[in-house]
């Protein structure tokens, strides 16, 4: 049996910014669903790996990428 590891990141913001960060979790090990209301947005991305430091390792370059975009928006 192989072994699997996941980690959810849940984001919630606006609408214009969720388009940005679900180009930005398309990527490999990722799935992201993205979900409107208004102006309000919901992403949640499941990122996962066959080992607990492959699975840090992306979500680390997946948070720098989102806090990238954050940082480069206002």
């Amino acid at each position: 049996m192989v072994e699997s590891y996941q980690a959810t990141i849940e984001w919630s913001g606006s609408r214009s910014l969720a388009t940005t960060f679900l180009a930005a979790a398309s990527r490999p090990g990722c799935s992201a669903k993205l979900t409107e209301n208004g102006n309000q947005a919901t992403l949640v991305v499941i990122v996962e790996d066959s080992s607990i430091q492959a699975l840090r390792n992306r979500v680390d370059d997946l948070l720098v990428a989102l806090s990238d975009i954050e940082e480069n928006s206002d």
